[in-house]
């Protein structure tokens, strides 16, 4: 009995049966790899599918956000009842029987309502005459002009579509994503106004060069801001890939497009010697050497949703970094949000901590035998300076939310209108965008301003004033650059 229970462990411990043996538990767990990863591509495919697949909720919430305002946001909304000035009509239904069986009625109570709407609008058009003649003293052709003129042109060219028909076009197509066919249509059923497509266009791009220096100077406020968050996404000029950037802050925003994604479009846009802090998602563009004396932040949202997708593929101890990282994060969000109610004290106490423990958890010298956990502590020993800054600037975000939502106006039009065929419709484009958007983040009443902007007499004021840079940072706490 001794002697057969010695054979058989004899032969399991043959190099060749446990080569076997490990084999066959690694081709188990790529079959079970495989399959997992057939089912995430058939549901890929039915997704794709779907006329409602990218709007669609990919999981299953027991307990989701109820819809409206968020608790604590103000009271109650509604419509204001209307002064007497702002009643423009009154029309009364008397009630003289029953409109049921025509009898009389007793105790009749008077109601109000009002409803608000819009007009029939009908198009004016305004007869500009001028008049031109020769001057004795300098022997030039000199001609008047109205200021309310927008051209001087006459003749075949003389009938022209006013400034604030080109300035709710240029809104509907280059804010609001519309296409130019749409904007025909639009304006033609509203207001019976009837120009082609192409003639929006050339009235965009002609009024593309009036707006060049107000983009300039929405560039040179951007490149002078404390903070500015940078985002961009795929394009096309033609049938050419490119990339729309955005650069913006609470000040201003600029779009640029061009045909390449890397650091020189950063350089180009905010200046070699840009001294703000520069929010952005961890893009290598962003980590160039040349741009490594720059003060960033990297956008904390993006690492928590790398770290739930990790912690969702992951299990037994492979979870505890993520969940580590992941409690310390929310943790930095947290303190952000309380720092107006803390003293300086306890704040940079708690600072301190949060910074500590985020050096002892990305230490190199800390051994992580999962790759994946392994791969993202280098990730973040590459971006630690960049971390937690958000903690010492008031005015800096933990995320780079706000680039992303000045993206969706881009992204809208690239969906419907399939970008831009030509670098002139590009231009035009990033030059229009930025002024339209800027206009609305400042409340600034955007038809107003691009008539204003259009006419000879026109005044628009400043969009943007550029914002000096403070930073909070004590010297202890090593807030690198």
């Amino acid at each position: 009995m001794t002697m057969s229970r010695k054979r058989n462990t004899n032969k399991l411990r043959n190099p060749k049966d446990q080569r076997i043996a490990e084999l066959e538990k690694q081709l188990a767990q790529a079959l079970a790899m495989i399959e997992k990863l057939q089912k995430e591509v058939e549901e890929l495919k039915r997704a794709g599918k779907r006329q409602a697949a990218p709007f669609a909720r990919r999981k299953w919430v027991e307990r989701p956000k109820k819809s409206g305002r968020k608790k604590g946001q103000g009271q109650f909304a509604h419509r204001a009842k209307p002064t007497i000035k702002q009643i423009t009509e009154t029309k009364t239904a008397k009630l003289h029987g029953c409109p049921e069986c025509g009898g009389k009625v007793r105790e009749i109570h008077k109601h109000d309502q009002y409803e608000t709407d819009i007009p029939v609008i009908e198009v004016k058009t305004t007869h500009f005459i001028t008049y031109s003649g020769y001057c004795r003293e300098c022997h030039k052709r000199v001609r008047s002009r109205h200021p309310d003129q927008t051209s001087q042109a006459t003749g075949a060219a003389g009938v022209l579509v006013g400034p604030r028909a080109k300035a709710l076009a240029v809104d509907l197509k280059h804010r609001l994503g519309v296409s130019y066919g749409k904007v025909s249509e639009v304006l033609q059923d509203a207001f019976g106004l009837q120009v082609s497509r192409s003639g929006w266009c050339q009235a965009d791009q002609k009024l593309s060069k009036t707006a060049q220096p107000v983009y300039e100077a929405l560039l040179e406020t951007i490149r002078q801001c404390s903070v500015v968050h940078a985002d961009e996404t795929g394009w096309r000029i033609g049938t050419l890939a490119a990339w729309l950037w955005v650069f913006t802050n609470r000040e201003a925003t600029v779009y640029v497009i061009r045909a390449n994604r890397s650091s020189d479009v950063v350089i180009d846009v905010l200046g070699q010697e840009f001294k703000g802090i520069l929010a952005s998602d961890c893009f290598l563009a962003y980590d160039e050497k040349r741009l490594s004396a720059w003060l960033k932040q990297k956008c904390v949202s993006h690492l928590l949703t790398d770290l739930k997708e990790m912690k969702e593929s992951k299990s037994g101890r492979a979870l505890q970094f993520a969940r580590q990282m992941t409690s310390l994060l929310q943790e930095a969000l947290a303190l952000k949000r309380q720092k107006s109610s803390l003293d300086p004290f306890t704040f940079f106490q708690r600072a301190r901590d949060l910074e500590t423990r985020l050096d002892a958890l990305i230490a190199p010298q800390r051994k992580l035998s999962d790759r994946d956990n392994a791969r993202f502590a280098k990730r973040l020993r590459k971006h630690r300076p960049h971390l937690l800054r958000f903690l010492y600037v008031d005015e800096l975000d933990a995320t780079n939310n706000l680039a992303e939502r000045m993206l969706r106006p881009a992204v809208i039009t690239r969906k419907t209108n399939g970008c831009n065929r030509s670098k002139p419709g590009a231009a035009t484009h990033a030059i229009l965008s930025s002024v339209l958007v800027t206009c609305r983040q400042h409340s600034i009443p955007i038809l107003d301003y691009l008539v204003e902007l259009q006419r000879f007499g026109g005044n628009p004021p400043p969009l943007v004033s550029a914002i000096p840079l403070q930073l909070e940072a004590p010297s202890s706490l090593n807030v690198q650059r």
